[in-house]
């Protein structure tokens, strides 16, 4: 008898464990039960198969738009779930997660733009969220058009268009995991793109890990992210993030950091951008420690590591940050513009390694790219070879790959940003005339030239980054691309025993 209990013990056990993977897709298909691709669930059911999902099951959603309802209710949202993965941007044929395929862009759209054009009527919080812990995944999204426009309560009124992480009250936690995804065209009171409520013992510490969070209004404060630790914790872990374009009307137009009342909101930011952001106050950051009655407590001191703060604007104090109640604002590594940053709106600590140069992007101007997709090869914030902050930051607990998936630090020292400089330069032994060649234009449709080669004795190999060898041919000033695939190329200039490698992104 005990062999009969231990096996169906076995089998309990192993069913329990056995993780669903849920499919969606705009339409829906076959029997609609979400069970594979073939019999996906339609749109209108991606939080019911959220909802059915328990511990280490996926939900898997193709291309499309999914509304956060088909009625014109505001306050409905989309939920995550603890230990569960809800991955987006899939084609519709995958059996495997390692078959979907972000380098043309993401594809899978999270939407609050429930009503008739405009904003007015839009949802109140694309996601909303509560006691979660960081099991609770979502990955490649596109996540817009929330707009909370209601006047702001210490609860989520107001707060977090794009996702709204409510971890407010004695004990509760909201720290989940947003990893590959797009917040952008959100509006809020405060926390336009993403909304941190650790408030009152709380606690709200997600971790955000290669975003790009743009184009965001706060009607206050915070147009990107805020972290609000007033009396609890709002202290995300940023890694490879783009923080770009966003506004707040009065402070804080990238990110807003208040941990009065004895709180915390001390985020760790690590090989991130913080470009083209503005606000009367506090162009990118604000650091707080103001009691939300008379004085000041606790503490905000975001840290930062391999950053770069270029472009943000204040049209009053703190371009690139503003510090109040003597707070704090730390880094190291990072390239910064110092500008118009007058006392007390000035680093703490020694600054190890800061440099205050050009950091020369693509174009800061189009940081989403010619392609108009984030985190493919042609984005504006990437940085040529001969930017100050190749091979610049600190390798000290970095991740593998940078936020397009390439290696982080194949050259050595890994570059400031979000971005990896991808290009190899192999010199000369007697280096004479390989180090004067450029290629342009760079990105480029279908075809580039090369100028500063005095004669046409070598050869050129245009490498993908399979390390496959597409196109090989004679040196020449000007060489046809248009039967080579879209993509990121390695091109190898060999001449007179020399080597020259460059990083051409070949784009639609």
């Amino acid at each position: 008898m005990k062999h009969v209990y231990l096996f169906i013990l076995v089998i309990v056990v192993t069913f329990s464990s056995y993780s669903v993977t849920r499919y969606v897709t705009p339409a829906g298909n076959g029997s609609f039960n979400g069970s594979s691709w073939l019999n996906a669930f339609p749109s209108t059911s991606l939080q019911i198969a959220i909802n059915l999902s328990g511990s280490g099951d996926e939900v898997w959603v193709a291309t499309g738009i999914y509304y956060t309802t088909s009625s014109a209710t505001r306050s409905i949202s989309f939920n995550m779930k603890n230990s569960v993965i809800i991955y987006g941007s899939f084609a519709g044929t995958e059996t495997s997660i390692t078959q979907r395929n972000l380098t043309a862009g993401l594809s899978s759209t999270l939407s609050g733009a429930i009503g008739t054009v405009g904003i007015g009527d839009n949802s109140y919080h694309v996601i909303s969220n509560s006691n979660l812990n960081n099991t609770a995944v979502i990955d490649g999204f596109i996540i817009r058009d929330g707009n909370d426009d209601r006047a702001a309560t210490t609860s989520d009124f107001g707060l977090g268009g794009g996702i709204y992480n409510g971890g407010s009250g004695t004990g509760n936690v909201c720290s989940p995991t947003i990893r590959n995804c797009v917040i952008t065209n959100n509006q809020a009171v405060f926390g336009a793109g993403i909304f941190n409520n650790g408030y009152l013992a709380g606690t709200s510490n997600p971790i955000i890990l290669n975003c790009v969070i743009t184009t965001n209004t706060a009607t206050t404060g915070g147009g990107g992210i805020d972290n609000f630790g007033v009396a609890g914790n709002a202290s995300p872990i940023i890694t490879n993030c783009v923080i770009y374009n966003n506004t707040a009307t009065f402070r804080a137009g990238a990110m807003y950091c208040w941990g009065g009342n004895n709180g915390n909101a001390s985020p760790v930011v690590l090989n991130s951008c913080f470009v083209n952001n503005s606000a009367v106050d506090g162009g990118g950051i604000v650091c707080d420690r103001l009691n939300t009655s008379a004085g000041s407590s606790g503490t905000a001191t975001p840290n930062f590591r391999n950053c770069i703060f270029w472009g943000n604007t204040a049209s009053g104090t703190g371009p690139q940050f503003l510090i109040l109640a003597n707070a704090a604002f730390v880094a190291t590594y990072t390239d910064i513009d110092l500008a118009g940053q007058t006392s007390p709106h000035i680093m703490s600590g020694p600054g190890t390694a800061t440099i205050n140069s050009n950091p020369t992007f693509f174009n800061i101007a189009n940081g989403v790219g010619p392609d108009n997709k984030w985190m493919t090869a042609d984005d504006g914030l990437q940085i040529f070879s001969s930017s100050p902050c190749v091979n610049a930051g600190d390798n000290t607990g970095v991740t593998a790959t940078d936020i397009l998936n390439n290696s982080r630090t194949q050259f050595g020292i890994v570059d400031m940003g979000p971005y990896e400089n991808m290009i190899i330069t192999s010199l000369s032994k007697n280096g004479s005339e390989s180090d004067d060649i450029i290629l342009y234009p760079n990105p480029t449709k279908d075809q580039v030239y090369f100028s500063g080669i005095k004669n046409s004795n070598g050869k050129i190999k245009f490498v993908n980054s399979l390390g496959q060898i597409v196109l090989e041919t004679n040196l020449s000033e000007h060489i046809d691309l248009k039967e080579i695939p879209k993509g990121v190329y390695f091109v190898v200039i060999e001449k007179a025993g020399e080597s020259l490698t460059k990083k051409l992104i070949l784009a639609d």
